[in-house]
């Protein structure tokens, strides 16, 4: 048996009014993904565990089969782990977004969606402008970047309180600065790197474009180095994993997954999602698993942006979904849909209501549920309150 996990970033979502009340999900043209769920399981899992903040770090660990309450420490670790940076016992790593701050507020999370080499040439000069023996900056993709704090744990760094830069788009940064003893630390790199990445001539260059600066980092995310046990030795599986995003890519190195880089995985609407469809079913030749994670849907969320949320939707269905399903129709298998929280569309960050979840395939007996939607999933009894105990469910023959 092969099994095969999709995660759809962000896609759940609240009824929208201009949708006749209807979510994204219910409103894509998902023939693939319907008759998916005609075939299997409809349920709902609650991925972020009370207390937690909704974030993807949380929620992917959970639909990994990890359970965040014992091993999560914190999203900086995660990312840290796919590129390569060695935590020592007391160091910290933190997620850090290249921003646009505007009139001190917080414009754009992602500064546009930087590119790569916009970014790794800004990441470099914030190395030679603040680097030390104490903090060093790693470039990551995009607008999605690292900080090394060495002995940070020390310094009480891990103690403070942090605002993903998503939470707060178009809100004053000022009431959103770390906070807690210790904060001037990190507070201090963040207002310092206003004056450096403005005077950089490829901020210039954007700001002449009409493109949103990377005119500031936002520091977020922080945590120390976690110690998991081997997906292989926890589920006696061999397995893969397909991202565009240090996090997941990170999470999978941690429990010993293999990471496959995919071309063109971008993290974006233009991801790759046939490559990835096409990486995900040649991986089954070598592993039991494959994780295949798109991020697009929950970018839509975060920008507001219903048409391309709906839109993605439409390509997984068609790109991934259904070449996966073609591609092993001759071959036993089982695929899990779900998405990893909700990202809706009128608030445009995360949320820690439980989402549908979908197993299908060979062996599944269908619990006649008709369509994959929010709406759809709340007429089935199958409710997981945890959501590491769903790849049990999924495994399970």
């Amino acid at each position: 048996m092969k099994y095969i996990v999709v995660i759809l970033d962000g896609a759940s979502d609240h009824p929208l009014e201009i949708l006749g009340s209807r979510t994204p999900l219910e409103v894509a043209d998902t023939p693939c993904l319907d008759s998916l769920t005609k075939k299997g399981i409809l349920g709902r899992v609650r991925t972020i565990p009370a207390g937690f903040s909704p974030s993807s770090d949380v929620a992917n660990l959970s639909l990994l089969g990890y359970n965040p309450e014992e091993f999560y420490t914190g999203r900086g670790p995660l990312e840290a782990a796919n590129l390569g940076v060695d935590l020592g016992v007391d160091d910290l790593a933190f997620r850090c977004n290249l921003v646009t701050e505007a009139e001190d507020k917080l414009f754009d999370y992602s500064a546009g969606h930087i590119s790569n080499k916009e970014a790794k040439i800004l990441i470099e000069f914030l190395n030679s402008q603040l680097a030390s023996d104490q903090f060093k900056f790693y470039f990551g993709n995009s607008y999605r970047h690292l900080l090394l704090v060495k002995d940070g744990k020390k310094l009480g760094l891990d103690k403070l309180e942090y605002v993903p830069p998503h939470d707060i788009m178009g809100q004053g940064i000022g009431r959103y600065m770390p906070k807690g003893e210790g904060s001037e630390i990190i507070t201090s790199l963040m207002q310092r790197s206003k004056d450096i990445l403005i005077t950089h001539e490829i901020n210039k260059v954007r700001i002449d474009l009409g493109e949103s600066p990377a005119n500031m980092i936002w520091l977020w995310g922080c945590g120390g180095k976690p110690a998991m046990e081997s997906f292989k030795s926890k589920f006696g599986l061999s397995g893969a994993v397909i991202s565009a995003v240090d996090l997941i890519k990170g999470i999978g190195k941690i429990i010993g997954l293999e990471v496959i880089e995919v071309e063109g995985a971008t993290g974006y609407y233009d991801t790759n999602y046939l490559g990835k469809a096409k990486a995900g079913v040649e991986a089954l030749n070598k592993h039991d698993f494959v994780f295949i994670h798109i991020e697009a849907t929950d970018e839509a969320g975060h920008n507001q942006d219903l048409r391309m949320k709906i839109a993605c939707l439409e390509r997984i269905d068609k790109m991934i979904l259904t070449t996966i399903v073609n591609e092993l129709k001759n071959s036993e298998y089982k695929i899990l849909v779900t998405p990893d929280h909700p990202t809706p569309i009128s608030i445009r960050t995360h949320t820690d209501e439980p989402v549908p979840c979908l197993v299908s395939g060979t062996g599944v007996t269908p619990n006649d549920s008709s369509s994959f939607s929010e709406a759809e999933a709340q007429n089935s009894s199958l409710f997981f309150e945890r959501g590491s105990d769903l790849l049990n469910f999924f495994f399970k023959k």
